[in-house]
């Protein structure tokens, strides 16, 4: 399994044209390397994109302002965890702002739909397709390009994933038990 590097799977998002889509199915990510974050967002601290925006947020808007569609599923059973509330109120609701179109599949509010896949991956302008490897706790280990991956099956999975989905502003103002404030 080839390992890709981060610059080259930074290569990927630069050099994307039309779309880029992510499949998230893990209820939690990096619960190591975002520790503090989480930790911080659970004492109630002001989000530190606040102040600034990632470099990921200001790559979305200057593409999603290009015309280059961004957009992601994240299907889990909710309630959703503490993990959860955060990538929601710090993650999703900023990324959001900058143009990713970010959708939820809560599978306790609607079924999860026949043959979706539970593998994290990134589809670039629907011919590069990125796995996502993680350990059992949701520590992240590395991404892999395909050499040779299955479009049709990748374009499908995408496709089932956002068919079934709401989106995330829909599902966050409907569900105001699950913010921190």
């Amino acid at each position: 399994m080839p390992v890709l590097e981060s610059s080259d799977f930074g290569t990927l998002f630069r050099n994307a044209t039309s779309s880029v889509f992510r499949l998230e199915t893990l209820p939690v990510y990096n619960p190591v390397s975002e520790a503090d974050k989480l930790r911080a967002y659970l004492a109630g601290e002001p989000c530190p994109k606040d102040r600034e925006p990632t470099p990921y947020m200001k790559r979305v808007a200057e593409q999603t302002s290009r015309g280059i569609d961004y957009s992601r599923v994240h299907v889990f059973t909710g309630p959703p965890t503490d993990y959860l509330r955060y990538e929601m109120e710090w993650g999703y609701a900023y990324n959001s702002r900058c143009g990713d179109r970010v959708f939820l599949l809560d599978t306790a509010e609607r079924p999860r739909p026949e043959g979706l896949i539970d593998e994290d991956f990134w589809i670039f302008d629907d011919t590069d397709v990125v796995l996502m490897h993680y350990r059992d706790d949701g520590e992240f280990l590395h991404p892999e390009l395909l050499s040779a991956p299955d479009l049709a099956h990748y374009r499908a999975q995408r496709d089932l994933a956002l068919a079934n989905a709401v989106g995330f502003t829909e599902y966050w103002e409907a569900h105001p038990e699950y913010h921190r404030s």
